[in-house]
């Protein structure tokens, strides 16, 4: 792998659409609008998740992500793929750590693109160089913003210790175990496991690395096979097989039903429910039919292979 400085990599990804000295100089607190509705989530300029993007390809692509375990933010894997794993066993344990990205701060961010370092396309000099200004474009107000695109990849190298460190646990401990971004997944065949486990989590997350991050109590729970167990959006059927929730299912069903039979309410479904917006629609068809192909073949079956494909390639109209 061939590294090169960061103005020569920066030169090559533009081709002086953008100035590296722009890049230098941005300030970044004029950069970001605060989504009102979500605290501590920003949207960054059109400009700075450029930039955001380039330092992604170039540096935080690179970093280790224990990929046995880790699902989210990578290429080719999603949310099905950290819950396949679990649909034969008997008992699900899940939880999440609280306000997970905006506990990661600059210290911390910094030590980790340091720590890195070897790993990246960008020649280890420059990275200590141009530290300062690579976090000053990846943090804001001193921590990790949910909303910029660099956060997800940071975020999941951070916890590289940790999954590593839980991995080895429940392979011992005949646990299996995924992570979704800061939801942990694990599942067994035996329940009273799970009470060593969390204590286990808990030393964890109470090492100096982690000392920021504490478990969520209000999202923690057990659920046992006997009935459907709900992860990360999707269902585990008690017969093993994985689909989305029931309210999903509903509001799809609803729209089409309508859509054939009365317009006028087919409109106001349409947009209490997907803003009127046929890629709405779309995608939610699409993401279920990548989950639970059986279940897309029945809608085809009851309301129209015409109709359901018309909602995929986005033919219709709200009119």
């Amino acid at each position: 792998m061939k590294k090169t400085s960061l103005e020569n990599a920066f030169n090559s990804y533009f081709h002086d659409k953008q100035l590296f000295k722009e890049f230098l100089e941005i300030d970044v607190n004029f950069e970001y609008e605060d989504i009102f509705y979500s605290k501590n989530t920003f949207s960054p300029s059109k400009q700075l998740k450029q930039f955001q993007q380039f330092l992604n390809l170039f540096i935080f692509d690179f970093m280790t992500v224990n990929t046995n375990v880790v699902f989210s933010y990578r290429k080719g894997v999603g949310s099905i793929d950290a819950v396949i794993p679990h649909k034969n066993s008997k008992y699900v344990y899940t939880t999440d750590i609280k306000s997970f990205f905006t506990h990661i701060n600059i210290d911390n961010v910094k030590k980790l693109i340091i720590d890195s370092s070897d790993n990246y396309l960008i020649l280890k000099d420059d990275i200590v160089k141009y530290i300062d200004r690579i976090l000053s474009l990846v943090t804001y107000k001193n921590i990790l913003p949910i909303g910029a695109p660099t956060s997800p990849k940071i975020s999941n190298a951070y916890l590289f210790n940790f999954d590593n460190d839980i991995e080895s646990y429940c392979k011992l401990n005949n646990i299996i175990f995924t992570r979704y971004s800061d939801d942990f997944i694990f599942s067994a065949t035996n329940k009273e496991c799970f009470i060593e486990l969390e204590t286990m989590v808990i030393k964890l997350l109470n090492t100096s690395q982690y000392r920021d991050f504490s478990i969520n109590d209000k999202k923690t729970k057990v659920q046992k096979r006997d009935y459907n167990i709900n992860i990360l959006g999707l269902v585990i059927t008690s017969q093993g097989h994985i689909t989305v929730d029931k309210k999903s299912k509903d509001n799809l069903e609803v729209l089409f039903h309508f859509y054939l039979s009365d317009k006028s309410k087919f409109k106001e479904i349409f947009e209490k429910y997907y803003d009127s917006s046929i890629e709405k629609v779309s995608g939610k068809i699409s993401h279920i039919q990548s989950i639970d192909k059986v279940y897309i073949t029945k809608l085809k079956k009851k309301y129209g292979s015409y109709v359901v494909n018309s909602f995929i390639h986005r033919d219709i109209t709200n009119e």
